[in-house]
């Protein structure tokens, strides 16, 4: 099966053109450093490094419509695509989830400032080459040099100081994100006290909530025990109140009863004669 063909819309056709272009000017006789440049803007705008296939294609078929004819070899080509590779990001291991730190991104911001500041040099190299080429006196070239001198000077000096000053920033950067780091390893810990307390509180509130459905319970049965008590004081209670009604209708008729026999026994003397007394 074969590998999938690479397509490229044209905006990234026109900005890969436009890269060769300018990369060719910043490196006119270097081959290595053109092929750096060409595979850093490559990767700059479809975010991968390809084969040697795909930028060979670029230099025949690409290339030659804005003007560059650039014909490295294939080792030559093959040993850039190497050293691209080893500038892929790497992760810093002394801090868990750190952000990665991209060579090619700093290489890439520092790689305007660089051809800013070589700038002048490298138009004193095409002047010179020129100058030869056409027949001219060398000396005019070593003078225009001589008189760059100090802007190449000066522009190097600025390019320093940029590039001190992209170093100081980007330790700083690091230095606020191990603080950061710090911070969140501090948060997490206090974040995990607070769940243990909880966890805690929550058991202690578990036992509680046991012991009182347990007394709970103990509760019911008391109550349960104490209405059968009840039930069973107003059964006797009942009882007795009906035996103390009955007696008491017994002894009404006992009373009943000597009170006609009182009654009989006064009729009785009253209808005696006085002297049978």
């Amino acid at each position: 099966m074969g590998r999938p063909r690479i397509e490229w819309s044209d905006a990234q056709l026109l900005a890969i053109m436009n890269g060769i272009a300018a990369v060719d000017r910043d490196f006119p006789r270097d081959n290595a450093r053109f092929l750096d440049g060409l595979i850093a803007e490559v990767r700059a705008i479809t975010g991968r490094v390809f084969g040697a296939t795909t930028y060979s294609r670029l230099l025949r078929d690409v290339a030659p419509q804005v003007g560059v004819q650039r014909h490295p070899s294939a080792p030559t080509v093959q040993q850039a695509i190497l050293r691209a590779q080893a500038l892929t990001p790497i992760t810093q291991q002394d801090s868990a989830g750190s952000r990665p730190v991209d060579l090619e991104l700093l290489r890439q911001a520092l790689a305007p400032v660089v051809r800013e500041a070589l700038a002048p040099l490298y138009a004193s190299q095409r002047e010179r080459g020129n100058g030869q080429a056409g027949g001219a006196a060398p000396d005019h070239g070593d003078v225009n040099a001589m008189a760059q001198q100090p802007l190449l000077q000066a522009a190097l000096e600025d390019a320093h100081a940029r590039i001190r000053r992209l170093e100081q920033d980007n330790a700083q950067l690091h230095r606020e994100l191990g603080e950061a780091h710090a911070a969140r390893d501090l948060a997490g810990e206090h974040v995990n006290r607070l769940l243990g307390e909880l966890h805690a509180s929550i058991e202690r509130a578990g036992v509680g909530a046991t012991t009182l459905a347990r007394t709970a319970e103990q509760l019911v049965g008391t109550e349960r025990f104490l209405k059968m008590q009840n039930d069973a004081v107003r059964l006797q209670a009942s009882g007795e109140a009906d035996a103390l009604r009955a007696q008491n209708g017994q002894l009404r008729e006992r009373i009943d009863h000597l009170l006609l026999e009182v009654d009989q026994y006064r009729r009785t003397l009253s209808t005696r004669p006085p002297g049978s007394r």
